[in-house]
């Protein structure tokens, strides 16, 4: 039965992109750095408990009667089942608070661009929200949450252009665009063609394709 659960394992392996070589293949020299990326061999399941009892909790939603065998047999709580097991604590991230509620308020905004983007759509306008540029109105914290993404706020948003102005008076206005659409990322913009090489692509595909590429930090 030992046999058959590893080998199931081996076999579902890639599936869990953890790559498991066999047990005759010679464990690789790796220090803590090489870790995540090392073979894990069946002779580690000996030394490293540890990391075979949580590759067995990451396949137990896939492969449940597979990972409830393996969990019995490779050193698991014998008693008990890889289905009452938790998931790993994952430390906790730094203003971890703030900078949820800083993307509830990026939500919101997106929520008001949809209505917007979806008003010119039925109107007629456009065909997609990357045939429009978007300008939002706000003032505070909103603002300071829109602006902190910087250049990356139109991805987020998912619009071709974005303008956003500090004003008390929240608004959000959505305008058509009669660019040219860029043949690889759809986005409607000014620059289409500027590189004659390539008359298809905008200057951002075209600096990712053949140049330095864009600097992106937030989406």
């Amino acid at each position: 039965m030992m046999k058959t659960t590893i080998a199931v394992i081996v076999g579902l392996g890639l599936a869990a992109r953890l790559p498991i070589a066999a047990a005759s293949a010679p464990a690789p020299a790796a220090g803590p750095a090489d870790r995540p990326h090392r073979l894990l061999v069946l002779s580690d399941i000996e030394n490293e408990p540890d990391d075979t009892q949580s590759f067995v909790r990451l396949l137990a939603p896939i492969a449940s009667f597979t990972a409830e065998e393996a969990w019995q047999v490779l050193g698991g709580n014998a008693e008990g089942s890889v289905m009452f097991q938790l998931w790993h604590e994952l430390p906790k991230v730094e203003g971890e608070g703030d900078l949820l509620a800083r993307w509830a308020l990026v939500r919101a905004a997106r929520a008001d661009v949809t209505k917007a983007l979806e008003a010119q759509r039925e109107a007629g306008k456009i065909g997609s929200a990357l045939q429009a540029a978007v300008e939002i109105r706000c003032a505070g914290e909103k603002f300071d949450a829109l602006a902190a993404l910087g250049d990356d706020l139109k991805f987020v948003l998912i619009c071709s252009s974005t303008a956003l102005v500090h004003g008390d008076t929240e608004q959000v206005i959505a305008t058509p665009l009669d660019y040219a659409k860029c043949e690889r990322c759809w986005h409607v913009r000014a620059d289409v063609g500027a590189n004659t090489e390539h008359p298809g692509l905008c200057g951002r595909c075209d600096s990712n394709l053949h140049g330095e590429g864009e600097a992106r930090a937030c989406a």
